[in-house]
């Protein structure tokens, strides 16, 4: 049976997409329990990519929206806000942190002017130093304290250019056009390249994530002509499963579309009261890794089986995740410019998706969107 579209099913805070994020989250740090916990590769590992890529998805999704209601400097601003803040307060607790501890778990020591190389190196997104001193010592897995961090890289670069790209009259007025030619080029790029070793691994992954969100700009753009039904969307979760048994290759390039059709009618059609007042999964995000780092140096892994040891590691890391959205995230979305208006929650939250009026709605078909 068919539903309303995309569009309408999202306009309201009835949605549920900070579910569907806090659950994308959750599938990553399921994902690094094998490797953090110790117990060796998996194929389950794969989820984290699906989360990953989830991700870029719903970005793509919620970025368009809050681009096409402002201009650039308001725009840019609000997104540095989401992403900066709960990044460099991660850096500081990893630093001051998980670092002291893990040095007194695994019995090398801690050096405060290691952690402060580390959080000053790291502080522009680009992750060039992944560990302090001797502080992972004795870990299943000792190279780097937040492996997850690499991505937010990534997210910041396609908030810019997709804000500059949007900034393009043209690209305004014909954004599906646009948006479904960036979708069909960028998997066929990324499978022509290949991929990469050393720095130009770089390019693969902005190509890879880069296809995910995309798709979520094309989704945005074809929101009032996109329904969605319960039965294509459990067969577009079929096909992103069966992909993810296939291999990592073929879930990355193949499945953008299923996966982002799947997520929107989630988040559209799921009724749910988790993550509607409080969104952890940024907090869930930063924070898995460095959380299942300390419970893999305790041995953790010895005693229960990977999925225990992923539970165990959501349940301490939910306390960090909240902490960082109430202290951190949402008082810096809340903040006011001098020069910029402010507005209560940040364009991310998946209510800020506009609730459409006859008037604005042809406005908007017209990709002359006005600003609130």
């Amino acid at each position: 049976m068919s539903s309303a579209p995309i569009g309408t099913l999202l306009s309201s805070r009835d949605n549920s997409l900070n579910a569907v994020r806090l659950g994308l989250a959750a599938a990553v740090i399921l994902a690094h329990s094998w490797p953090l916990g110790g117990y060796g590769a998996s194929a389950w590992e794969r989820l984290g990519a699906v989360g990953v890529n989830g991700f870029f998805a719903l970005s793509g999704f919620l970025i368009a929206g809050s681009r096409l209601r402002g201009g650039f400097p308001r725009y840019i601003s609000r997104r540095a806000r989401r992403i900066f803040p709960g990044f460099w307060a991660c850096l500081a607790m990893i630093g001051f942190v998980f670092a002291p501890l893990g040095g007194l778990i695994g019995g090398h020591g801690w050096n405060p002017a290691q952690s402060l190389s580390y959080v000053l190196d790291n502080a522009t997104l680009v992750m060039t130093n992944p560990a302090i001193g001797g502080t992972l010592a004795g870990a299943p897995n000792p190279g780097m304290w937040n492996g997850s961090l690499w991505t937010l890289m990534y997210e910041f670069a396609a908030y810019l250019l997709c804000g500059a790209a949007l900034g393009i009259v043209w690209v305004r007025r014909h954004l599906a056009l646009s948006a479904a030619a960036a979708t069909l080029a960028l998997p066929v790029l990324s499978w022509w390249v290949g991929d990469l070793s050393g720095a130009a691994h770089m390019i693969t992954s902005a190509l890879r994530l880069f296809s995910f969100f995309a798709v979520g700009v094309l989704a945005y753009a074809l929101r009032d002509h996109v329904r969605t039904t319960t039965p294509l969307a459990i067969a577009a979760v079929g096909v992103v499963a069966a992909l993810g048994i296939t291999s990592e290759t073929a879930l990355n390039l193949l499945s953008p579309i299923p996966l982002t059709y799947a997520l929107l009618h989630i988040g559209g059609t799921w009724r749910t009261s988790i993550a509607a007042k409080e969104d952890a999964s940024y907090g869930l995000y930063v924070y898995g890794w460095p959380v299942q780092q300390v419970l893999g140096m305790v041995g953790l892994g010895a005693l229960v089986p990977a999925p225990v040891f992923g539970l165990v590691s959501f349940a301490c890391t939910l306390p960090f995740a909240i902490a960082s959205w109430r202290l951190v995230e949402r008082p810096a979305m809340r903040a006011k410019l001098p020069s910029l208006r402010g507005r209560p929650t940040g364009d991310l939250h998946p209510a800020e998706v506009p609730v459409r009026t006859p008037s604005r709605a042809g406005r908007e078909h017209a990709g002359l969107t006005v600003g609130r």
